[in-house]
C-alpha cells in the first residue's frame, strides 16, 4: 500500500479515479476531489452547485458538467477557469472529450457542442435531435470524432467543422465502443463485434458473438467497454469470460473464463497480461 485516503463525500464515489499525471481525481455527484498522485496529499475539491457529470481530465484541466453548465477547472489551483451555460433545458451529465484546443460534448438535448478549451467560447453546434437524444463514448481519431448514439448509429464527425462525414448502422444501440488508431470497434446486441475504418465508416471485419440458433457457444452481453493493447482487442462479457481477439483480423485467439463474478472493466498490460477486478474486492492479474 503506497497510500489511501477517504473520499469524504456525502454521496458514494461514482467516478472512477483519473490521473492528470501529478494528481488523482475521483468523486461523487456532489463533489470532485484531487489528491497528489505520489503521496495522497489533498490538493483541492469542488462542490457541486447542482449535480456533477462524468469528468474528462487532461494534464492542465478537468472538464465536467455541473447542472446545466459545462465547466473547466484548472488542475493546479482547483479554481473554475470558465463555465459554458448553453444547455438550460438539459443537465450536463455525459462526459465531454478534448481534441487539441477543442472540447466536445453532447449533454442530452440532441445537440453536439464544440467549445474552445482555453476560453469556453462556442465554436460550433450540430443539431441532430431528430436522430439522437445524446451521444455516448466520444472518441478522437485525428480530426474525426467517433461517437455512438443511444440508438443504432455510429457517427464520424469533423472536429473542425461539425460536418457529419459518415454513419454506420449497427442494427441496435451502440455499446462497448472503442477507438484505437484509425479503427473504431463496437459490439452490437445483434451479435457482432465490428471493426470500422474511421476515415470512411466502412467495415474492416466483423466477428460473430451470438448465433441465436445455437446458444451454447454464445458470448454473454458486453457491459465492459472494449479495450485494446498492442495487437489485441479485449471483450469482457457478463458471463465473466474474457475474449481476446486479434485487432487486425477479428479472429478470437483465446477465451479466459473466470468462474466467479468480475467487475465490468479490463486493464490490458503488455505481453499477454491483463488486470480485472472481482466482486470480492480483489485485483487479479491474468496471463496466457
Amino acid at each position: 500500500m503506497v497510500w489511501r485516503a477517504a473520499h469524504t463525500s456525502v454521496l458514494p464515489a461514482v467516478f472512477r479515479p483519473r490521473s492528470t499525471g501529478s494528481l488523482l481525481l475521483s468523486g461523487s455527484l456532489a463533489e470532485m476531489r484531487a489528491w497528489g498522485l505520489a503521496d495522497g496529499r489533498p490538493a483541492w475539491h469542488y462542490t457541486a452547485d447542482v449535480q456533477l457529470g462524468t469528468p474528462w481530465v487532461t494534464e492542465q484541466q478537468t472538464f465536467m458538467g455541473d447542472g446545466h453548465h459545462l465547466l473547466a477547472i484548472d488542475n493546479a489551483s482547483g479554481k473554475v477557469a470558465w463555465r459554458f451555460a448553453g444547455t438550460p433545458d438539459t443537465l450536463t451529465s455525459y462526459a465531454p472529450t478534448v481534441s487539441g484546443g477543442t472540447v466536445l460534448f453532447g449533454p442530452g438535448n440532441g445537440r453536439l457542442y464544440a467549445l474552445s478549451a482555453e476560453t469556453g467560447g462556442l465554436l460550433w453546434t450540430l443539431d441532430r435531435s431528430h436522430e439522437w437524444q445524446y451521444l455516448r463514448q466520444l472518441h478522437i481519431s485525428g480530426d474525426i470524432l467517433v461517437a455512438g448514439s443511444y440508438k443504432e448509429l455510429l457517427y464520424g464527425i469533423s472536429i473542425s467543422t461539425g460536418a457529419v462525414l459518415w454513419t454506420f448502422n449497427a442494427g441496435n444501440f451502440i455499446n462497448s465502443h472503442h477507438v484505437a488508431g484509425d479503427t473504431a470497434y463496437l459490439w452490437s446486441p445483434t451479435g457482432w463485434v465490428f471493426a470500422i475504418d474511421v476515415a470512411t465508416g466502412k467495415v474492416r471485419w466483423r466477428h460473430q458473438t451470438n448465433n441465436y440458433r445455437q446458444s451454447s457457444a454464445n458470448w454473454g452481453p458486453l457491459m465492459a467497454e472494449l479495450t485494446s493493447h498492442d495487437d489485441y482487442l479485449y471483450a469482457l462479457d457478463m458471463r465473466h469470460v474474457l475474449h481476446v481477439l486479434g485487432k487486425q483480423s477479428g479472429q478470437e485467439l483465446i477465451q479466459i473464463p473466470f468462474g466467479y463474478p468480475v467487475r465490468p472493466s479490463v486493464v490490458p498490460l503488455p505481453s499477454d497480461h491483463a488486470l480485472v477486478a472481482t466482486d470480492r474486492g480483489e485485483i487479479q492479474h491474468v496471463q496466457w
